[in-house]
């Protein structure tokens, strides 16, 4: 029995090894949204606004709600993320023709360059990621895979 396991308990002991699911891929998503923003910055942009207006532009008719529901985030945290978006110049809002308590997003002209110029960056930190997992021998495409079906098994139980 480990030193840690006698003082704290089996549960606890494994939580505290990296053993936990979630803690771990915690950890590694920071890391990576560390990568990713770093290859952003010289367009002054993070991960997180570079997937906005990624949704912004793909979307027929995007609303902040229906952003919200697609990146898993609550309606007010994006909203206060839109902020710097809409500061900068890259999107712009309008009220919802059949409901004006919506608000429909576009991208500004600026905000396309924006968003063309940072998918260069971003497909830059991809690659970086790939490279790096796959000299440790890791299984690029069953990681993704793996990680997408508990996404998708999370979003048929909400």
């Amino acid at each position: 029995m480990s030193d840690a396991t006698e003082q704290h308990g089996p549960e606890l002991a494994e939580l505290m090894t990296g053993a936990c699911y979630c803690l771990a891929t915690r950890r590694a998503s920071r890391r990576m949204i560390r990568t990713y923003d770093a290859a952003l910055a010289g367009q002054g942009l993070t991960i997180s606004q570079l997937a906005t207006l990624a949704w912004v532009k793909g979307l027929r008719k995007p609303t902040v709600q229906k952003i919200a529901d697609l990146m898993e985030m609550d309606q007010s945290a994006l909203s206060r993320g839109l902020v710097p978006l809409d500061r900068d110049g890259l999107i712009s809002s309008s009220p919802d023709a059949k409901d004006k308590r919506k608000r429909v997003l576009a991208l500004t002209a600026k905000g396309e360059t924006a968003l063309t110029k940072g998918a260069v960056e971003w497909a830059r930190a991809q690659r970086q990621i790939e490279e790096e997992l796959a000299a440790r021998g890791d299984d690029l495409a069953r990681l993704l895979s793996g990680i997408n079906a508990l996404a998708v098994a999370g979003e048929q139980t909400d």
